[in-house]
């Protein structure tokens, strides 16, 4: 961690209340933050990056998750609720570690607690930029400027064929139909 990331995760401001939509490198189609769950308006932390709510919670128990770290938790198949972002979310605060952000492209009803940031789109599944995002790239995430980015060559990364994001498949019938046909949520998830 640099000396730069520290300072930036304890420099402590007031929090808005509300909602805001964030854009930038890592959400060319935005993302929404839960205001009242930062303390910080600018910050840059590493990336841990995880398939799932249970993976992430492993990962907390295994201690891979340290202070001013940013929990990925990519929509690859798994289905993401809010129950489980909160359940991460409340492992963190058990755990004592403290100043760390969860980001999803997951829906989330905004009724979690915590530093959550959610709906990053487009999603894993549309090849978004989350797909390629590794452990130990540096996310920045400025609330007040509305912007949040990813320190890395995703368009590389996009490029090569090791990096593909995995492909949910639901076997044959309606839902893998849905799935196919489905488009971003920020397209109101038109069929």
């Amino acid at each position: 961690m640099t000396q730069f990331t520290q300072i930036h995760c304890q420099t402590a401001t007031t929090a808005s209340a509300g909602f805001a939509i964030l854009h930038g490198s890592l959400a060319p189609e935005g993302c929404v933050v839960k205001l009242d769950g930062f303390t910080v308006d600018v910050f840059d932390g590493p990336a841990r990056v995880f398939g799932s709510t249970r993976d992430a919670l492993d990962g907390i128990a295994r201690g891979r998750i340290r202070a001013c770290d940013i929990v990925i938790i990519r929509q690859d198949g798994s289905e993401i609720t809010a129950a489980g972002l909160q359940s991460v979310a409340d492992a963190l605060e058990d755990a004592d570690i403290e100043r760390v952000t969860v980001l999803t492209d997951a829906r989330t009803t905004g009724s979690e607690s915590g530093a959550i940031i959610g709906q990053v789109a487009p999603g894993a599944q549309a090849r978004g930029p989350i797909a390629y995002v590794n452990d130990d790239d540096i996310i920045h995430i400025d609330i007040a400027a509305r912007r949040i980015d990813v320190f890395a060559d995703i368009d590389l990364r996009r490029a090569t064929k090791a990096q593909k994001p995995g492909k949910i498949t639901f076997g044959a019938g309606a839902l893998e139909k849905y799935a196919r046909m489905v488009t971003s949520v920020t397209n109101d998830g038109l069929l």
